[in-house]
């Protein structure tokens, strides 16, 4: 996944960005994306045959390669019983142990799950069609990144970030190889690249406003250059530069989510240093860039995003635990976190899940309840990276910082899962 004329740049800007941002976990169990995934899930039944069933898609490890597996979705968010193998993983993606899954999105239509998942070889994305039970490589032929889905349209166009072309098949720009962001429709793998006016390479992260007709995104020349932000229309134009963020500690924007009011947006600055996994600082802003506020410390070594509560009024996060263990710094097995919640208005945060009361090193993965009053998450310990993980489903009380964390378990444990959406 390193274009060769900049081999030296990437091989310095993933190990701080990639590496901290799209990596979810030693065995890649953890979910990076916000409670936008939630509302996609929740519109799943809208589709052709309209009375399509929600799911909750896993990637399960076994002795023959990575499978794909499904359970009915609960009214919490929770699998109503085990996972059941839907789809075998092609080219014995699985039996290797650096294989692994870096995230898992529904389409906001339901009809296309996303897995991105990395090998020797490089990153590349799989579309699954829920419908027809088929999964592929999309866009065929290239290494690279699935960012987020796209609001609106078709209801499963994806941003995606290209990094290196596979062959004579792979398609191109005009002539040559140009790219800078792609948006992919997920049915045909017919793709559209927007000019950023910087390689590929330098893109950290793109989100698309919850209407779709906004992308905000960030890029990074590298190791101790800090990074920019910027917002442009869906179609490429209005390109618009935020602000920079000058190298040093807490200076790569990142994980980016909008409000669901569309007013508000969230993201995360994590250090721009070698050292992969400091914590990071959670902020918000406006969406022209202004009214910035730091709302808290979050863990900056998983990857995950913010979550947004349904009411645009409070944020959930991933809240590291050990931040003095400096081996935690350096080794993903060593981290430690717990569920957090802040409240915009106030920018009061709290604890509302930890490893006292779950008795797992890791809880992550937080998804609001509609009533934005409780958060569904999930608790394990780190991944065997041989045989996965074995997360279980919890439920927490939001409601604010007064009250004492109360949670309790919504599923037994669940074994052998590599990744979740």
């Amino acid at each position: 996944m390193r274009r060769a004329l900049l081999t030296g740049i990437v091989l310095l800007l993933l190990v701080e960005i990639v590496s901290v941002f799209y990596i979810q976990g030693e065995g890649r169990v953890y979910s990076y994306y916000s409670s936008t995934h939630e509302k996609s899930a929740n519109r799943a039944n809208t589709g052709n045959p309209s009375d399509i069933a929600v799911y909750i898609y896993y990637t399960l490890k076994q002795s023959t390669g990575f499978v794909l597996a499904r359970a009915p979705r609960g009214s919490s968010g929770q699998p109503l019983g085990n996972p059941q193998p839907v789809a075998r993983f092609s080219n014995g993606f699985g039996l290797v142990e650096s294989d692994s899954i870096l995230g898992m999105q529904l389409s906001p239509d339901g009809r296309y799950l996303a897995i991105d998942g990395t090998g020797d070889h490089g990153e590349q994305a799989w579309i699954y069609d829920t419908q027809q039970m088929v999964i592929k490589l999309t866009p065929a032929y290239v290494l690279g990144n699935f960012l987020h889905w796209m609001p609106g349209g078709t209801g499963h166009t994806f941003l995606y970030r290209p990094m290196f072309p596979m062959g004579p098949s792979a398609p191109m720009d005009g002539n040559g190889w140009n790219p800078g962001l792609w948006e992919v429709d997920a049915a045909s793998g017919v793709h559209k690249n927007i000019d950023i006016h910087v390689p590929s390479a330098y893109l950290v992260d793109a989100v698309s406003s919850p209407d779709g007709s906004r992308i905000i995104y960030s890029t990074s020349a590298g190791l101790g250059m800090g990074s920019d932000t910027w917002l442009m229309n869906s179609d490429g134009s209005g390109m618009t530069h935020l602000f920079n963020n000058p190298g040093g500690a807490q200076s790569i924007d990142a994980l980016f989510t909008w409000s669901p009011d569309g007013k508000t947006v969230a993201y995360e600055r994590l250090s721009d240093s070698p050292t992969a996994f400091l914590p990071a600082g959670l902020w918000i802003m406006n969406t022209t860039g202004g009214q910035q506020y730091r709302l808290a410390d979050a863990d900056g070594g998983h990857g995950y995003a913010p979550a947004w509560s349904p009411d645009s009024r409070k944020i959930a996060f991933v809240a590291r635990t050990n931040v003095g263990d400096r081996k935690a710094n350096l080794q993903m097995q060593s981290l430690q976190c717990a569920i957090a919640v802040v409240d915009v208005t106030t920018r009061q945060s709290w604890i509302a899940a930890s490893a006292n009361q779950t008795g797992m090193q890791l809880n992550y993965n937080p998804s609001w309840a509609a009533d934005s009053a409780s958060i569904t998450f999930t608790a394990s310990n780190p991944v065997n990276r041989v045989l996965g993980g074995m997360p279980r489903y919890w439920s927490a009380h939001a409601l604010g910082p007064q009250m004492r964390p109360a949670v309790s378990p919504l599923t037994p444990v669940i074994a052998h899962v590599i990744a979740s959406s």
